[in-house]
């Protein structure tokens, strides 16, 4: 078992255990958090030892009919009220970290075919996202305006790009990738992560990367690199 970044372990816990807690039924905490976003109202994480916290904030708990002197509620019953509240939940993202056993091989590598873009390359970023779909933009979320942004080249061509930026107020980067469709398996993505990380490790940062539980291409693009599971996240859909 890996174990886990301070950084990252801190961050979630803080979300999932800070607050009153609610009698449960079954393998699984739930925690009601006064200083959730609405953005995030309502989330499940199912950690990678297969360990499931849930956190509301007190005006869901409060929708839901649920308080620290309620019953035990098991988390079929939270899914349940959830639905039945019009509160549906985001397909899951996994969320991967670097083990500080594989940190020091990755900031040694040295990729001459990435390099770090700038507003000067505007017009080719830009000319890179009108060639791929909005779903896979969306997915990725990848923006020339982020902390530090990226690009993989083949010859003179921008072929995927990558972007990370400070998560939750605290030393942790959130990265993301994009890839031409044309231009996956040959390595770009790979080479983008391990940019990345370096990037974010020189300047005290931890690297978090995300992926939708579907996306097998991301998911193993993580594990190849030697990334490790933290969990999956779900998150109330926007109101």
């Amino acid at each position: 078992m890996h174990r886990c970044s301070s950084a990252i372990s801190a961050y979630w816990d803080e979300l999932f255990e800070s607050g009153t807690c609610v009698p449960t039924a079954g393998d699984f905490s739930l925690v009601i958090n006064p200083r959730l976003t609405a953005e995030r109202r309502a989330m499940v994480m199912t950690n990678a030892n297969g360990a499931t916290r849930a956190v509301l904030s007190p005006p869901v708990a409060s929708a839901l009919g649920i308080a620290p002197c309620s019953p035990p509620v098991s988390l079929r019953e939270l899914r349940d009220a959830l639905s039945a509240a019009g509160i549906e939940m985001h397909a899951p993202d996994v969320i991967y970290y670097m083990p500080a056993a594989g940190a020091s091989a990755t900031r040694k590598s040295n990729l001459p075919d990435v390099r770090q873009l700038t507003s000067d390359d505007a017009e080719i970023f830009h000319g890179f996202m009108a060639q791929v779909s909005v779903d896979d933009q969306d997915d990725a979320s990848v923006e020339l305006t982020h902390w530090a942004t990226f690009g993989a080249f083949m010859g003179s061509e921008l072929l995927a790009v990558s972007s990370l930026y400070p998560w939750g107020g605290v030393a942790i980067a959130d990265m993301g990738v994009l890839t031409m469709p044309r231009a996956r398996g040959k390595g770009l993505a790979r080479s983008l992560v391990h940019a990345m990380i370096e990037h974010a490790a020189k300047r005290g940062y931890e690297a978090q990367y995300r992926c939708q539980f579907d996306n097998v291409a991301s998911k193993a693009l993580a594990e190849s690199i030697g990334l490790a599971p933290y969990g999956e996240w779900e998150v109330a859909c926007s109101l």
